[in-house]
């Protein structure tokens, strides 16, 4: 998912209707919600070998086709171009953490880590480009953290595999908002102007090209061992493994593609990227529950009293911050609008002295 420009939603509005917008925010979430059940897939098809990372390719293959949006747009300098491959390369690191231990902890305890992107992306803007917090949002934060707290102690009793992905998916999600982070001062902070849509795809191509090249050099060297011999053992037949792949690809494309409908057009900013964000984990955790509990994995794919408490913390921080967020926006926005009042006055008062 990529970094988007910020865009008067209510503005936006009065071009598109609300059952478009309504859908495709639909389409966002129900994306985000499918990713890492598809990841879970792929382990039991015997297709998430991490030395292979061979599902990571059609994961940026589909961010990459954002291109196809972009092709209008104006080209990039090499300048930018160097810099926005920089932030992909942390961003290939990031991912291949995130999805490596979604296959080891499962899709719920990955939904509940993940969802703390948001309040990386916080105290990284903090330390980076120095952005004030209110003592609300550090609240938020400190209630997010919590919520990890549980999921981590919770994931020691579920053995060493699981309580690893946890710990990947945890540095993960601070390095992918690291990659937001650094994305937001290439596109808001430099000289040149760039489009969302454009960025998406230039990140998205420099990812996937890297995940191609390791393919070429690794995989296809020991394509036989680690793949093929895997599949075998799960009974998985060459359709259904492209079907999970390209499914992967297809979700990875849509995701990104409504991401930037649901920012532009969503009103609510920040709240209702909170939420949306903290919906997609409740979405997995009951999706993980009924589609592999007792089926794959072990205790980590069903509902327990840990994963819900855990869940209920992480969402409520993350709302919380969404809707901090969402109020000094507005004091600012009110307090330039008072700023502004105070000009025009001081403008007529001096008008009617000289006249």
């Amino acid at each position: 998912m990529c970094t988007p420009n910020c865009l008067d939603p209510a503005q936006a509005l009065k071009h598109v209707p609300y059952h478009i917008t309504f859908i495709l925010t639909s389409l966002y979430v129900l994306s985000g919600v499918t990713q890492p059940l598809l990841m879970e897939l792929a382990k039991q098809a015997g297709l998430a070998d991490k030395s292979c990372q061979i599902y990571m390719l059609f994961y940026y293959f589909g961010t990459a086709s954002v291109a196809i949006l972009a092709r209008n747009d104006g080209k990039l300098s090499w300048t930018t171009t160097i810099k926005t491959g920089s932030v992909a390369a942390i961003d290939i690191i990031a991912q291949t953490m995130n999805y490596s231990g979604a296959t080891m902890a499962g899709p719920t305890i990955f939904a509940i880590v993940y969802s703390s992107v948001t309040i990386w992306c916080a105290l990284l803007s903090r330390v980076l480009i120095k952005r004030e917090m209110t003592n609300l949002q550090w609240l938020s934060v400190i209630i997010v953290f919590a919520g990890l707290g549980v999921t981590g102690l919770s994931s020691l009793d579920l053995g060493p595999e699981v309580t690893s992905g946890t710990a990947l998916v945890a540095f993960g999600s601070a390095l992918h908002a690291l990659m937001y982070v650094l994305s937001e001062v290439i596109m808001n902070h430099g000289r040149e102007v760039i489009s969302a849509k454009k960025y998406c795809a230039v990140y998205g191509t420099v990812a996937c090209s890297g995940y191609f090249l390791w393919q070429m050099f690794y995989t296809r060297r020991h394509f036989e061992e680690l793949i093929l011999e895997p599949m075998r053992q799960a009974g998985t037949t060459n359709g259904y493994a492209l079907s999970i792949l390209f499914a992967i690809a297809l979700m990875s494309m849509l995701h990104s593609v409504t991401f930037f409908h649901t920012v532009k057009y969503v009103p609510g900013g920040s709240t209702s990227a909170g939420v949306l964000k903290a919906l997609q984990a409740v979405f997995v955790f009951a999706a993980t529950s009924l589609a592999f509990c007792h089926r794959f994995g072990g205790e980590e794919m069903c509902f327990t009293i840990n994963n819900m408490l855990s869940l209920c913390i992480v969402v409520a921080g993350v709302v919380l911050f969404g809707k901090a967020t969402e109020i000094e926006r507005t004091k600012q926005k009110q307090k330039y609008e008072r700023v502004d009042s105070l000009s025009e006055i001081q403008i007529e008062a001096t008008r009617e002295y000289q006249a």
